[in-house]
């Protein structure tokens, strides 16, 4: 009895240390499963790309982006109570267009009253000089006369000019990009209520290499395209070209697009300038855009090299179909990777599975 009474007090005993066994072995698994895989020895398979000179021929795509610096702002030009504001976000208006009024009731009462003392003040001063005449004054008297009268006068042409500015009328033709006054509010001489833009024509600032600017002129056209409008092509006309380079050699070139057609670009989008140049063969160092891991915008590739990736920031220019101009930042023979780059980071293992 004894001994079996010794076997249940030890099986009892044992039991809480088997399940607190048995909770380690699972935290430990758990664990390890929240453990990051090592993939640093894995190759990822990628196809690359040699980097080249291509000869470009006949026209030449530069990268840009649309902006417009016909702003202007339509300010209050008295002092008063905007009575009323015919315009919001997004209107269309025209060149000398009123949009609204400023309350000038009071300075209408003020030219009334003005206008009384001036009646008043004429009659003094003829007095005066009637007085003056009989030796019944000095002619201080008829010079401070004269001198109220003037300063009347004064007042009265000033009231009348702020109730002239009482319209609100739009500077220039454009669209309402932004409202800071409503009607029923008080605005003083100067202050801004809107902001009026001029879409209907927008520019685009261009970089061009020494290569290509001396075949570019003041008034030469250009085809303008976007990833916005597939199907359509716009037309630039060039209106200025920098007689001074920058600091890698390139040459600012600025376009005017006519913007009034059925489809409207807008300022800030991201086109592409054609330029059609002479039938002059040129070699430019390029890559396939697909090798560019954040785009256009942000040129960055994977470089390959003895079995790893390095990712390196780049300097490009213009572009050519699919391939796009590398200026600084690669070496004919390098090999870029073009597809598999999602798998990529600095220093990862990587294995050819096609070249091209």
């Amino acid at each position: 009895m004894k001994s079996k009474r010794i076997i249940t007090i030890l099986i009892i005993a044992l039991i809480p240390i088997a399940i607190i066994i048995r909770l380690t072995v699972n935290k430990n698994k758990l664990e390890d499963a929240k453990k990051p895989v090592d993939r640093s020895n894995v190759s990822i398979k990628v196809t690359v790309d040699t980097v080249s000179l291509k000869t470009v021929d006949g026209s030449v795509t530069q990268p840009a982006t649309l902006i417009t610096d016909n702003v202007a702002t339509i300010a209050a030009e008295t002092a008063g109570k905007i009575s009323s504001l015919s315009i919001e976000l997004g209107s269309s208006v025209r060149k000398g267009q009123v949009i609204g009024h400023i309350d000038v009731t009071e300075n209408q009462q003020k030219l009334q009253a003005a206008e009384l003392s001036i009646t008043k003040l004429t009659s003094d001063y003829e007095r005066s000089k009637v007085l003056l005449a009989g030796s019944a004054t000095n002619a201080n008297a008829v010079t401070d006369a004269k001198y109220e009268l003037d300063a009347k006068k004064l007042e009265a042409a000033q009231l009348r000019t702020q109730i002239s500015r009482a319209n609100i009328i739009s500077p220039s033709s454009g669209v309402i990009t932004d409202r800071q006054k409503i009607a029923g509010e008080y605005v003083t001489t100067g202050t801004i209520i809107a902001t009026v833009t001029n879409v209907n024509t927008l520019k685009a600032n261009v970089s061009v290499p020494e290569s290509q600017v001396f075949y570019i002129k003041t008034g030469q056209k250009a085809i303008i395209t976007s990833d916005a409008y597939p199907a359509e092509r716009f037309t630039g006309s060039v209106n200025y070209v920098s007689p001074k380079g920058d600091d890698n050699h390139n040459y600012a070139v600025q376009l005017a697009i006519t913007n009034t057609g059925s489809v409207q670009l807008k300022a800030g989008l991201y086109v592409h300038v054609e330029f059609t140049y002479p039938k002059a063969k040129q070699s430019f160092l390029m890559i396939n855009k697909n090798a560019l891991t954040e785009g256009v915008k942000n040129p960055v590739v994977f470089v390959y090299k003895n079995g790893v990736v390095e990712k390196r920031k780049l300097v490009t220019g213009s572009e050519q179909g699919d391939f796009i101009e590398v200026k600084t930042g690669l070496s004919v023979g390098e090999l870029v990777v073009t597809n598999g780059q999602i798998n990529l980071s600095e220093g990862s293992k990587a294995q050819i599975i096609k070249v091209k």
